[in-house]
């Protein structure tokens, strides 16, 4: 998203835009919508609402079809990557079975990373398509709520909602590795909101209370995660044991299964 419209956005919230008035920000979006192909005055604030096909970057045929377009780029530009997380541990923790079963393994690294290639395609598709059924198709033109209302509460706040189900789609140890790495960022931002009604906004103290949270949030998600690798390593998922295992090969205790074969039959 151009920085032009975040700044729109952010000044509906805070008031320092406002549809149908000139606050002396039209060259904000004006100037915007003269690179993506559309006139000046479409993007002032006196003519109402912004238009979605300014949202979606001069894009005229729709929300549907820019949904679409998300998906498809966000799936091709990650693909390579997720290849590569995938495929990965194989090559340094399990070469051996990489070269008995090559047809297999390779088979089970493209699902894998089909599978979260779609996953994050999912994850930005909902969010965009989400604030566009909320901004326009039902909120503007089916139930007629108030645009202001709509694009500084609502829109954002359905679409964060939404996009989370694309979880789903990934298998559940990923979901339980995702929830590690959200929960932490999810503490601080809950913290800053809890904090700020009752401090005065800037205080030095505020963001190192956040930022101290989700250390602790942090901090303990990992002790979790090296109980188990301690307890059970079979409880922790296969390319983080292998990871672990590694670093920690002289920190953890032999393995239960060398212990039992080492026992007389």
């Amino acid at each position: 998203m151009d920085e032009r419209l975040v700044l729109a956005l952010r000044g509906i919230r805070n008031g320092t835009w406002v549809y149908g008035k000139d606050t002396g920000e039209n060259d904000l979006l004006g100037n915007y919508c003269l690179d993506i192909g559309m006139p000046y005055e479409a993007g002032l604030p006196t003519r109402g609402r912004i238009p979605c096909r300014i949202v979606h970057d001069g894009q005229p045929w729709g929300c549907e079809v820019n949904a679409l377009t998300r998906f498809v780029k966000g799936f091709t530009k990650v693909f390579l990557l997720y290849f590569t997380v995938h495929m990965t541990p194989p090559l340094l923790f399990k070469r051996d079975k990489l070269i008995q079963n090559p047809i297999s393994s390779l088979q089970h690294i493209v699902n894998s990373t089909v599978r979260s290639s779609t996953f994050l395609a999912t994850y930005i598709t909902l969010i965009w398509y989400s604030v566009c059924l909320t901004r326009t198709r039902i909120g503007h033109q089916l139930l007629g709520v108030d645009q202001n209302r709509l694009d500084h509460t609502l829109g954002p706040l359905i679409g964060s909602a939404m996009c989370g189900l694309s979880l789903i789609i990934e298998n559940r140890h990923r979901r339980g590795e995702m929830a590690l790495y959200v929960a932490p960022r999810a503490l601080f931002s809950l913290t800053e909101r809890l904090i700020g009604p009752w401090a005065h906004r800037g205080r030095w103290w505020e963001p190192k209370v956040a930022e101290m949270t989700e250390i602790v949030l942090f901090a303990a998600s990992v002790t979790t995660v090296l109980n188990a690798m301690y307890m059970d390593k079979d409880m922790v998922r296969s390319s983080v044991r292998g990871i672990l295992g590694w670093v920690m090969k002289y920190e953890l205790p032999p393995q239960k299964d060398q212990e039992k074969s080492e026992k007389p039959i």
